[in-house]
């Protein structure tokens, strides 16, 4: 069996000869080095970063014990050279430097004070790197930037010339859930029917904002007809997706939903769903309820919820203490933004289903304008809204805010 000395040896110069690299990256950190049971040695190195990213870059070897080579995985996503612009070369010649022999970090100085110049804003220049686009939202063509953290820490990328033109997708979950017609159709109602359409509208949209359709939890809940609680709807034929009331809970437990929908019948004091195993589940602001599900509680150990949509008829007939907004906002008026309806009409109800496709087409193309003008400005579109719908907490925050922004502090 050959030494570890030996195989490291190997390795080495096995990814160096499929690279093409004189040698390994400077910031290349040997994070397995061991020989394995089954007669093999492991070599990995990790890239050093305190980006925080879903991108991995990972230099990984397999050497049998007579020395030939088993696996080689090779995914590093760093160039080895960053573009640098004329204004940024000439800050360079400014301070005495010569952009073939600058230092690494007197390049990044001088990207960050022309980021200042054309944004405005004091940026930590990090590093030049090829990123994989779907971690980030990206407003240019490539995929190689200087990649900055803002003094907020959100993470941006800059063009060569310093100018913001992307930000990092944190990793982000989100629900939207509809309860069962029940009986709204003086018993005409399918047993496994309800506002589906409604949950699969936003969760299209949530999808998009979070990053991916594996982190969207969606569909009616619960899983189960609202007449016997015990026959299961899945593949009833009315929703694509049914899902269980703990599936629902977990959903809204988890610290990275920041995004909240809920079609149902109810009022600011409960929402009901529909029957599970024969129990009548309901979900309600604060405990002391008949309620299965209690937002204060699901929220106990997480922070508040960055955006809501209360799709119950009186979900917003009061505010403040003991009601849905005000547990969903945890008290909160900042990073947190509670949308309702309220004194429902058969007009109101109708507008509704024109006002929130048009809310959510102009949130997602102008992610920076703030979300209180975007209600404002579907309001103005359809009026018949006007009075049968509310909105409490930070009207300032930006969609972009939120897809970019920390999962807010625990409150109590």
């Amino acid at each position: 069996m050959i030494s570890l000395t030996e195989a490291r040896g190997s390795a080495e110069q096995e990814i160096l000869s499929r690279t093409g690299w004189s040698s390994l990256p400077h910031d290349a950190v040997l994070t397995h080095a061991y020989h394995s049971r089954r007669g093999r040695w492991v070599f990995q190195w990790k890239r050093k970063t305190d980006l925080y990213s879903s991108e991995v870059d990972r230099l990984l070897v397999w050497i049998r014990d007579d020395g030939s080579i088993e696996k080689v995985e090779i995914s590093w996503f760093a160039p080895l050279e960053p573009k640098i612009s004329e204004n940024v070369e000439q800050i360079l010649r400014s301070r005495g430097y010569a952009v073939a022999t600058a230092p690494a970090q007197a390049i990044k100085e001088a990207v960050r004070r022309r980021a200042y110049e054309v944004t405005g804003k004091d940026i930590e220049v990090l590093e030049w790197r090829r990123i994989l686009r779907r971690a980030w939202i990206v407003e240019t063509v490539g995929d190689e930037f200087w990649v900055g953290k803002l003094s907020d820490g959100a993470y941006v990328l800059l063009s060569p010339d310093g100018e913001i033109v992307g930000w990092m997708i944190l990793p982000t979950s989100a629900t939207s859930v509809s309860g069962f017609w029940g009986d709204a159709c003086d018993g005409a109602c399918p047993s496994c029917a309800g506002w589906c359409y409604l949950a699969r509208d936003l969760k299209s949209y949530f999808e998009k904002w979070s990053g991916s359709s594996g982190s969207v939890v969606w569909g009616m809940c619960p899983k189960y007809d609202y007449i016997t609680g015990t026959v299961d709807c899945t593949g009833s034929g009315y929703c694509e997706s049914y899902i269980s009331s703990s599936d629902f809970e977990n959903a809204i437990k988890d610290h990275k939903c920041k995004f909240y929908a809920c079609i149902a019948h109810g009022d600011y004091q409960s929402a009901w769903l529909g029957n599970e195993q024969g129990a009548q589940i309901d979900i309600c602001p604060i405990s002391g309820w008949w309620c299965d599900l209690v937002v204060e509680s699901l929220l106990a150990d997480r922070g508040r919820m960055r955006f809501a949509l209360l799709g119950h008829c009186g979900a917003m007939d009061k505010t403040g203490t003991g009601t849905f907004e005000y547990a969903f906002r945890k008290g909160q008026s900042e990073k947190t933004t509670v949308i309702g309806l309220k004194n429902t009409t058969d007009t109101s109800w109708s507008a509704f289903h024109q006002w929130y496709p048009s809310f959510l087409k102009d949130l997602d193309e102008n992610r920076d304008k703030k979300i209180g003008d975007a209600y404002d400005d579907a309001c103005d579109l359809y009026p018949d809204i006007i009075g049968h719908i509310d909105i409490t907490g930070d009207r300032d925050q930006t969609l972009r805010d939120i897809i970019q922004g920390d999962f807010c502090e625990m409150t109590t």
